[in-house]
């Protein structure tokens, strides 16, 4: 609560005092001094960033900097030796920013950007140039103009091209690193040619925009086989539920490449020792139907987002469970399951594609979970025949309703938890459909409270000394 974005809302069901209270909290907690980020609009900083930033590389930034000790030192010895160097130095830079302007590049450029990329990671794009102008192109690099919440490569990563002859074309990778989940608008590429002497540099600006979709950091886990989960569950749930749906035994269809996550008792010897590889027998049936299809459900909530604030103090936990939904996307279409719908909050969404399921994982944002009494999960089932897989924060009464209930009519669930802090760890049923997912984060909290939980059982049984004893 430190910024302008966190002024608190008024709630209308509470009294206005606890509102003023907020916002008197809000306001001795404000920053008086704005972030360095806040202070890139000022045009001393633009102007600053293009002429040396931009305009000088670094033995020009050393040139103009020992120029101007030279300058400043040579009052005391009144030597003309010293400022004729002084000035050949300023002079130099000056003549190398006038020719590179001269020969400033005309060019063309097209670009094929990646739809997705994911935070954290370098997203590529393949950059087409074409030479227009009149002259050659000499020591020319590229890079992104600006990229929200990113990061730009080192100068000596960056794609170089020594020259380009008028009319022809050249194909360059530039890269950028996104930092955070969302939509990220790419408004163009800068060229910067280094002509001559590397002292200078001159930077064009071509707009050629792109529209990226940012998933979140991958999150450094181990996914179980959901292959695995949905034969364990399917038995549970015809077994051990008298309203399964029962229908015919399964059939022999055909043998397919071994999957990970397939039965070894369903291995096709005859099939591998032909083909050289290991084969997996594949049935038919109603079993067969109901695993193909994949619905996927978020839950959004956070508890510690209340109703006064506009947005969530913290939002890595809903970054890692919004990164699990996207490695249980991943395993489901790595061991042939077709995703089909995605659940982000009480509504669905078909998908038709990945691509779509990528737009609504990178799009979407937190919701108030401070409540049990708030709806943040769909009420009813998509498909009566196909796999919910539900991901959430923390294992709550409407949750263990919901699942329950569709446990009873028939229905295949698999949860899986990513707790949202260390006291929510621990708390799902036991069972193959209830998988909980351990992060750093969750483990480090778990250790500590261990290792302060023997600490404290140490010191109540410990045996006093002799000296204690006398």
């Amino acid at each position: 609560m430190s910024e302008l974005a966190d002024r608190p809302v008024r709630v209308p069901e509470e009294t206005l005092l606890i509102h003023w209270w907020r916002l008197v909290r809000w306001f001795s907690n404000l920053r008086l001094v704005p972030r360095w980020s806040e202070h890139r609009a000022k045009l001393l900083l633009r102007l600053f960033r293009r002429f040396y930033y931009d305009g000088l590389t670094r033995t020009g930034k050393i040139i103009l900097i020992c120029s101007l000790l030279i300058f400043l030192f040579s009052y005391r010895t009144s030597s003309e030796f010293l400022l004729f160097t002084s000035a050949f130095g300023v002079g130099l830079l000056l003549w190398s920013a006038l020719l590179g302007y001269i020969c400033r590049p005309k060019i063309s450029i097209q670009r094929e950007t990646p739809n997705t990329a994911v935070a954290g990671q370098a997203l590529s794009s393949k950059i087409k140039v074409t030479n227009n102008g009149r002259f050659s192109l000499y020591n020319f690099s590229l890079r992104e103009m600006v990229v929200p919440y990113g990061r730009w490569p080192k100068e000596w990563s960056r794609p170089h091209r020594q020259k380009l002859p008028t009319g022809q074309s050249t194909t360059l990778l530039v890269h950028c690193e996104p930092q955070r989940r969302g939509i990220v608008n790419l408004s163009g590429l800068a060229v910067q040619t280094y002509f001559p002497f590397f002292l200078t540099r001159f930077t064009t600006r071509v707009e050629e925009s792109a529209d990226v979709y940012v998933l979140p950091k991958i999150l450094k886990v181990t996914v179980p086989s959901l292959r695995k989960l949905v034969e364990q569950a399917s038995k549970h749930l015809t077994f051990g539920s008298e309203s399964a749906r029962k229908g015919p035994s399964l059939d022999y269809a055909y043998s397919r490449p071994y999957q990970t996550g397939d039965s070894l008792r369903r291995l096709d010897h005859r099939a591998s020792s032909r083909y050289g590889e290991p084969m997996s027998k594949v049935f038919e049936g109603v079993e067969q139907i109901r695993r193909n299809k994949v619905c996927l459900i978020v839950d959004l909530s956070l508890a510690n987002f209340q109703a006064w604030q506009r947005r969530p103090i913290d939002e890595e936990p809903l970054e890692e469970r919004l990164a699990l939904a996207v490695e249980i996307g991943l395993c489901a279409h790595n061991e042939g399951f077709s995703l089909v719908a995605l659940a982000t909050g009480p509504s669905w969404h078909t998908l038709e594609d990945t691509h779509q399921f990528y737009q609504h994982i990178a799009t979407c944002k937190p919701q108030r979970g401070y409540s049990e009494e708030l709806n943040t999960l769909p009420d009813s089932a998509l498909l009566d025949e196909g796999i919910h897989v539900l991901v959430l924060g923390r294992w709550t009464k409407k949750a263990e309703a919901l699942v329950d209930r569709w446990q009873r009519a028939g229905i295949l669930v698999l949860v899986f938890l990513i707790s949202e802090t260390a006291e929510d760890s621990g708390r799902l049923p036991e069972g193959s459909s209830f998988v909980e997912i351990t992060t750093s984060l969750t483990s480090t909290a778990a250790t500590g409270s261990k290792a302060k939980l023997k600490e404290q059982l140490k010191v109540k049984f410990e045996k006093p000394s002799n000296k204690e004893a006398s």
